[in-house]
């Protein structure tokens, strides 16, 4: 009898079918949790067999509250899906990011993916390279400091709003306005022109709900399978249609603003300003020495309006969120503003960066907050690469997920005192200094965050402004509710406003 009859014989025997997905479901389960190169890494068990309770953690936009559970119940290495690690050890952290490791971005990022690959998701290391000489020239400390000029109006815009709640003792939403304000300044930022959404006192183009639900069903999606992620818009959960429907529209929103920016700058009409749309629109293409692709600048722009204006607002309202719950970190923080910018009067005013971005108090609250809430708590997936790694020492396989949570190193014990405890004053005792080796809130190496430098400013010119010229008191005592899309956002921030004096 052949081979190949043999096999005949057997699968066509009755037994077969009943006995053999037992057996490979025997052999998986042995294989996964015995003869793996990663099975006596500690973890779940269902997390050795299968990445569903990481996408159901994700799912509920609980991720590193069910990661960081994880490692307090297994230690700083655990198995979190088949193929991925965490760590929480901060040794891993240059061992992963640091340059010139060889640990590119995972296939998670590829969700991302609107238009074309962006600096933000690009896993191919030249095309990174390239991109990241083009955007980072464009977030140069001059062309920002240019810039600056710009954002004035809009926290002016925001400022009237706030003065009407004030005299009508209104309670009102906080986190609302930091989304319209930060949408309009990342709107004339990567666009040329606001969204108009201050002014408007509304969402006019849905493109935050949009932002909203494309974070946290992209978290959802980046752990999938490729073949899979296609067809979740089929899925019986409504939540996966609604978040891969809006994507459309951003698309449409950043074409239909591009052209427009395009049409001024073809008819002289952009007065030679000083933003990423008009300086992509100038660049030069390093590969063919012409004009920039129209499809990699929208690609840029969109991702800029969806990484930075979400992020901002997000940063915004934590911060709002614990300022107004301490009044007397509020007074302190409001004497400090007044000793740097006395007699303020009219409308028009806005803190400038210049001073506002060196003051001590103010920082080491948007520090803090940074630490205590960083914008994206989560592990930033990374592959090792050909040849293994040992990484906090642990030998990792080529090709194998890993990822260092934020969120750990920012409430490490060994690190920082009472890590749980919001503290400002922590930054501006002598221990500082080394406190900040273990601050990543922007991740760290070459793939950091470019725009840092844009947010820092943004939030410390429109958190001068507001703190100098408001009391702000928080209206609801319990416990802010967090979700966690890509970014950790809090559910609301509802305050009362009252004006300040001189």
């Amino acid at each position: 009898m052949t081979f190949l009859s043999s096999l005949h014989v057997l699968i066509t025997t009755e037994p077969f079918p009943i006995l053999v997905l037992p057996t490979i479901l025997i052999i998986y389960y042995i294989y996964q949790t015995a003869l793996h190169p990663l099975g006596l890494i500690p973890g779940p068990l269902t997390s050795k067999l299968t990445s569903l309770p990481l996408i159901y953690a994700c799912r509920r936009t609980r991720k590193s509250k069910w990661v960081l559970a994880q490692h307090a119940k297994y230690g700083p290495i655990v198995r979190i899906a088949p193929n991925y690690i965490s760590i929480t050890d901060p040794v891993a952290l240059n061992q992963i990011y640091g340059g010139k490791t060889g640990f590119l971005k995972g296939r998670f990022y590829q969700a991302f993916h609107q238009v074309e690959p962006v600096l933000f998701n690009t896993m191919d290391p030249v095309v990174h390279h390239r991109k990241w000489k083009l955007m980072n020239a464009a977030f140069s400390p001059r062309i920002l400091a240019e810039f600056e000029v710009y954002i004035n109006p809009h926290i002016t815009n925001l400022v009237k709003r706030f003065q009407s709640h004030a005299v009508k003792s209104e309670t009102f939403d906080f986190q609302r306005w930091a989304n319209f304000l930060a949408f309009d300044i990342m709107g004339e930022w990567s666009f040329g022109s606001s969204f108009g959404f201050v002014v408007a006192g509304e969402d006019i183009h849905n493109l935050i709900t949009t932002l909203d639900m494309r974070s946290d069903v992209l978290n959802v999606i980046g752990h999938l399978p490729l073949s899979i992620r296609p067809y979740m818009k089929y899925f019986p959960d409504p939540f996966f249609y609604e978040g891969l429907r809006v994507l459309t529209n951003l698309g449409q929103v950043g074409t239909t603003a591009f052209k427009k920016r395009l049409e001024k700058k073809e008819k002289g009409q952009d007065q030679g300003r000083k933003d990423v749309m008009g300086f992509l629109l100038n660049a030069e293409d390093p590969d063919t020495g012409g004009p920039l692709r129209m499809q990699e600048i929208v690609a840029e722009a969109i991702s800029l309006i969806g990484g930075g204006s979400h992020t901002t607002s997000v940063t915004m309202a934590h911060v709002m969120d614990f300022v107004s719950r301490d009044q007397g970190l509020q007074e302190e923080m409001w004497r400090e503003l007044c000793d740097a910018f006395p007699g303020v009067k009219g409308e028009e005013w806005v803190a400038n960066e210049q001073v506002v971005g060196r003051l001590p108090l103010l920082n080491a609250v948007l520090k803090e907050v940074l630490r205590i809430r960083p914008t994206s708590s989560t592990g930033l997936e990374r592959v090792v690469p050909e040849g293994g790694r040992t990484v906090a020492g642990v030998f990792l396989p080529a090709g194998t997920l890993v990822s260092v949570p934020i969120v750990a190193i920012h409430h490490d014990r060994s690190v920082y005192e009472q890590p749980e405890t919001f503290d400002p004053h922590r930054w501006l005792r002598p221990e500082a200094k080394a406190l900040t080796d273990h601050y990543i809130p922007f991740s760290l190496g070459i793939r950091g965050c470019t725009g840092m430098g844009f947010a820092t400013m943004e939030l410390a010119k429109t958190l001068g402004t507001l703190l100098r010229r408001f009391k702000f008191e928080r209206a609801i005592s319990r416990a802010s509710e967090e979700r966690e899309g890509f970014v950790v956002k809090i559910t609301e921030c509802e305050v009362k406003i009252s004006l300040r004096g001189e």
